[in-house]
């Protein structure tokens, strides 16, 4: 019978998508470019280059964690070691990188300061993040239930994102007397992170301490688990050998890349492109809030009627089209004027669609990454999670640091205004910013969605792996 996931293990795993995706991903994505390259004035090139910098070093590190934990023997099981080992340099990496020195002048130091901060923030990060994901393919083996399950973390990171961008926008960065132009209020920034920083600290130790009650229960290590370097590198690739995690992986490397792009140009787009105010911008992240919380309700009573590889196919793609209406029209002049409520109405319904139709989208795509774990304990007779959720990891961090840098190039390309305090006026630099916002995600986001149509694991094959592996371990 499959393994009943218990509601406190559900609670505790849904804590796990607060702090990396809702609290620290959201922060650097979203934020910590405009804050370095806008306000303390790094060069967008530089800032680029840091944040890349930062995850790929992440990236290398997922790969090394997800094979340790794989093969971790101890008390407290394969995964938890990690986990507690993360709680306290996540809190605190994550605080400190908001306080850089502040000297625009000193180009350098800020990038040194930057790079550093924020590459021992990722390997933290990627300690708690690499062990924790991997308990979607540990905690059940039920096809449906993998994908109820892989949406909790998933919506509950962007709920608390949402939140975290309308406290920012309403409370530490809005627009007031003293600060005309509320985005540019450096003091802002530094209280949210210490806030941030307390919810960080939190949400660490309630996933960690509430699914301690199943260590127990978790898979241990196989008597074929690899246990030398040169076997954990074998592993490796009979991991690449098995076609859907291939298909996934590159699927993966457009999908991030392009969704690294836009997370990065987001404040601009935003704040620059639309001229969309602090008030108009906390009620957007409202609406995403709103979106976010349909996510759910969503995929128990659509998304687990279908196969997996068909509904995230629908999901991309539905994204894709929709991303490519309002930029266009506003460039042509048929939309309410920048900075009205009747464009801040039409983003309303473009933020609350997009926002829904991708986190059903990455809720998918996770729970397709757990059922490879069976598919490849049938076939190489190991136990990988570890590893194959560090692959993800490894492919969308390489991928992030891509359209990061991807950005800042664009920017500079089409000679962007990034002067300290300033902002830009003219049409022509508006109309290049919307339109590389807007051909980065489709050409990117199209190439990932055809890998994904590679994918061969179906919900009928799936069921037959499950029988062979239930039947072996009875033998």
């Amino acid at each position: 019978m499959t393994k009943i996931v218990s509601r406190l293990s559900q609670l505790a795993f849904a804590a796990s998508g607060v702090p990396t995706l809702g609290i620290i991903q959201n922060g650097i994505e979203y934020f910590l470019f405009f804050f370095y390259s806008q306000i303390m004035g790094l060069s967008a090139a530089l800032t680029g280059l840091a944040l890349a910098v930062a995850l790929v070093v992440d990236a290398l590190s997922d790969p090394v964690i997800g094979t340790l934990s794989d093969n971790w023997q101890s008390r407290l099981g394969r995964r938890h070691p990690f986990m507690y080992a993360s709680v306290v340099p996540m809190t605190l990496l994550y605080v400190l990188l908001w306080y850089p020195p502040g000297d625009p002048s000193m180009q350098w130091t800020l990038f040194g300061y930057l790079m550093v901060g924020a590459t021992l923030l990722r390997v933290s990060m990627a300690m708690f993040d690499a062990p924790a994901r991997t308990l979607v393919a540990e905690l059940t083996s039920d096809y449906d239930e993998r994908t109820r399950l892989a949406a909790l973390p998933t919506t509950v990171g962007w709920i608390t994102s949402s939140v975290m961008t309308i406290a920012m926008y309403s409370v530490w960065i809005n627009d007031s007397a003293e600060h005309v132009n509320g985005q540019l209020n450096i003091a802002g920034y530094q209280v949210a992170a210490l806030v941030s920083g307390a919810v960080i600290l939190v949400s660490l130790l309630v996933s960690t301490v509430g699914l301690h009650p199943e260590i127990p229960r978790l898979h241990m290590r196989t008597s074929a688990q690899a246990t030398t370097m040169k076997e954990m590198v074998r592993s490796l690739a009979q991991l690449l050998q098995n076609r859907s995690m291939r298909a996934l992986l590159v699927s993966g490397l457009f999908l991030a890349a392009g969704n690294g792009a836009d997370a990065t140009l987001w404040v601009h787009q935003y704040s620059v492109f639309y001229r969309m105010n602090s008030y108009q911008m906390a009620i957007l992240a409202i609406v995403q809030v709103v979106a976010t919380f349909a996510v759910i309700p969503l995929v128990r009573l659509y998304v687990v009627k279908g196969d997996k590889k068909v509904m995230a196919i629908r999901f991309l793609i539905a994204s894709v089209a929709i991303s490519l209406v309002l930029p266009p029209l506003l460039v042509l002049g048929l939309l309410p004027e920048r900075g009205s409520n009747g464009l801040m109405y039409l983003l309303a319904v473009y933020d609350f669609l997009s926002q829904l139709i991708w986190v059903v989208a990455a809720s998918i795509i996770y729970s397709m990454y757990a059922d490879v774990t069976d598919e490849v304990l049938l076939r190489a007779g190991k136990r990988l999670e570890g590893t194959i959720f560090a692959g993800q990891a490894f492919v969308t961090k390489i991928a992030t640091a891509l359209g990061a840098i991807l950005a800042g190039t664009l920017l500079t390309l089409i000679r962007f205004p990034l002067t300290t305090g300033s902002m830009p006026a003219t049409d022509v630099d508006l109309a290049r910013l919307g339109m590389i916002y807007v051909g980065s995600w489709l050409v990117l986001a199209s190439i990932g969605i055809w890998f994904v149509s590679r994918y061969t694991i179906t919900r009928s094959t799936h069921a037959a792996e499950i029988a062979t592996l239930k039947a072996a371990m009875q033998e």
